[in-house]
């Protein structure tokens, strides 16, 4: 019995020995250190006010505990008049120096605490956020680096951090509650913490740039198209998003603006944002705007020069949970519009479908975090890349679409186009009436013909055909009776020609034949078979029979010829054939060709 009671005895005392001092102590090693040490967890805590509280020799073991970070119940220590203390005591493991005599070399980062603090090390005062009573200022967004001075650790290797904190105006702590509620709280090597938290912030910086990126540029394209309206509200929403990422971000304080300026152009961004996004959305959907979605969205306005515009930050604190409660329909309203447009079709829809449901479920967990205490974090800046993201791509497809149906327009057009100069230039190259090449196409058919020629020296025959007497005709029969004439004999003609033969108005009653690989005789022959076919037709017309006849002039191009030469021997010929009576083939003089030979 006595074995088990000594036993028993001992491990009483071991635990005593490996137990920390107290709940809020904690216990570190050099290694711990050098990769940042995390500081979050249970403190001592005391509401109150005594800068006694502040020495590290002061004895906090009766004090309760509470877990940074987290924000404390609503109302403060008002007892206190909003006054609180936090306690760590750490023990460092280990020989903790400064290297090469460098100073300091060990620090500490602090997070957001509503609303101002100062913070003691070793009962030193090292800074703090804000200013205290009666100062009064409030600063509950800022993180800090601080360094820890040597004279604050003790030789034993113990270090008592000690955080004197006033919770703010008695509106601000009964709806927001006090105290260390956000950010890391670390302790480790100075020049590490500071780089971290450097680092931490690039994920800000991008956000920034690529959003501010994003709305630039669609707004210059809906400077270039006044059509492209989705684009002017992507661009005002992506640049809002921007706005809000910057003042959401530590690289506010580097421009050294009053803590309340910050704040209110912040509450102004995000208040105004549900508007522009309703907007964007009914643009991308094209749906027009009601008369109450447009008392809706003017109430957000309300709300951004609300806070604007009224002095103070109390406007901040009474307005938040309003806020958020008029944005619940608008985050059941854009899901429901979505669908509906997906569901006829829309392929923009379909896109920011999955990007609006991560944007609500964003919105959803930090409103959650404002109103029930939750302690996930903060994730509406995921939520803003997820939905601006999905809006991109559905601006880019929208573009794409748009650009294919130009470009599908402008090819269809540039068809149309190609078509209509084909029939413009066949009908500068054909006679309207019979359908025969006119003087202009058959030129370009004879100067090929005289290319020919001068290649291969295969000779070519000109005719020049007259209808006899045409004139009377006309004026005995009538214009549309000679017209149909005209066209008769153009078929007369073209059924007793060769493939390679052209036939083509000349003019008025005068048809002109250019005969390829033909000579003098030949020619004459095609002639007087072409004369004895007209001649012996006969023509019938409104329940009369006519006939008509033909002169025809030939002649044959020879080396040293040129084609208006050609032409007009052909002409005097037809000429020489209507004196000699008409009804005849003519040929050119011999003299005449020899002459040119």
């Amino acid at each position: 019995m006595k074995i088990v009671r000594i036993q028993g005895l001992l491990l009483v005392l071991a635990l005593l020995c490996i137990a920390p001092v107290g709940a809020a102590d904690r216990l570190l090693s050099r290694d711990a250190l050098a990769q940042g040490a995390s500081l979050a967890g249970g403190w001592r805590f005391q509401p109150g006010d005594n800068l006694a509280w502040a020495a590290p020799e002061f004895d906090d073991s009766d004090w309760p505990t509470r877990t940074i970070p987290h924000r404390a119940p609503k109302g403060g220590a008002q007892e206190a008049l909003q006054f609180s203390w936090y306690r760590l005591t750490i023990q460092l493991q280990g020989n903790i120096e400064a290297a090469g005599g460098q100073s300091p070399l060990l620090g500490v980062q602090i997070g957001k605490v509503l609303s101002a603090y100062e913070l003691y090390i070793g009962g030193e005062l090292v800074g703090g956020v804000g200013a205290l009573p009666p100062d009064s200022e409030v600063n509950y967004d800022r993180m800090q680096v601080y360094a820890i001075p040597a004279s604050a650790l003790t030789a034993q290797g113990e270090l008592v951090l000690a955080m004197r904190v006033w919770g703010g105006s008695a509106l601000s702590t009964s709806l927001w509650g006090e105290g260390p509620h956000e950010g890391a709280f670390r302790i480790g090597y100075y020049r590490d913490l500071i780089a971290a938290s450097f680092f931490n912030e690039l994920p800000a910086v991008a956000m920034c740039i690529l959003f501010a990126g994003f709305g630039l540029y669609h707004l210059y394209l809906f400077s270039r198209n006044r059509q492209l309206r989705t684009y002017f509200w992507y661009g005002l929403v992506a640049l809002n998003i921007s706005l809000y990422a910057f003042l959401s971000s530590q690289l506010r304080y580097y421009l050294d603006w009053p803590f309340a300026l910050y704040e209110k152009v912040e509450f102004g961004t995000i208040y105004l944002l549900p508007a522009l996004f309703i907007q964007m959305l009914l643009s991308l959907l094209a749906k027009p705007a009601g008369l109450l979605m447009r008392a809706y969205q003017g109430a957000f306005l309300v709300f951004s020069l609300l806070v604007l515009c009224v002095p103070g930050m109390s406007i901040l604190f009474r307005t938040l949970f309003y806020w958020e409660m008029l944005c619940l329909p608008v985050l059941l309203w854009m899901p429901w519009q979505i669908l509906r447009a997906a569901r006829t079709g829309n392929p923009e829809a379909r896109t920011s479908l999955i990007g609006l449901v991560i944007f609500i479920a964003a919105c959803a967990n930090d409103i959650l975090i404002d109103i029930a205490g939750l302690t996930t974090p903060r994730l509406l800046p995921v939520g803003f890349v997820a939905i601006m993201l999905s809006m991109v791509i559905s601006l880019a497809n929208r573009f794409t679409t748009v650009l294919t149906s130009l470009e599908s327009e402008v090819a269809q057009q540039t068809a149309e186009l190609r078509s209509a100069n084909r029939r413009l230039a066949v009908a500068a190259r054909e006679d309207p009436l019979t359908g025969l090449l006119n003087r202009r196409g058959l030129l370009d058919i004879a100067a090929a013909e005289v290319q020919r020629f001068q290649r291969t020296g295969r000779t070519f025959s000109v005719m020049l055909v007259d209808l006899d007497h045409f004139k009377q005709f006309n004026d005995r029969h009538g214009h549309a009776c000679g017209d149909f004439v005209l066209q008769e004999v153009a078929g007369l003609l073209c059924q007793r020609l060769r493939d390679m033969d052209t036939l083509a108005r000349w003019g008025g009653e005068e048809f002109i034949l250019i005969v390829p690989e033909t000579s003098g005789p030949g020619a004459a022959a095609l002639a007087e078979n072409l004369r004895s076919c007209v001649a012996g037709h006969r023509f019938h017309y409104a329940g009369q029979e006519m006939a008509v006849t033909l002169t025809l002039g030939l002649a044959t191009f020879v080396t040293g010829d040129n084609l208006e030469q050609c032409i007009a021997r052909a002409d005097a010929a037809l000429y020489r054939g209507k004196a000699a009576g008409r009804n005849r083939v003519e040929i050119e003089a011999p003299e005449v060709v020899g002459a040119i030979a």
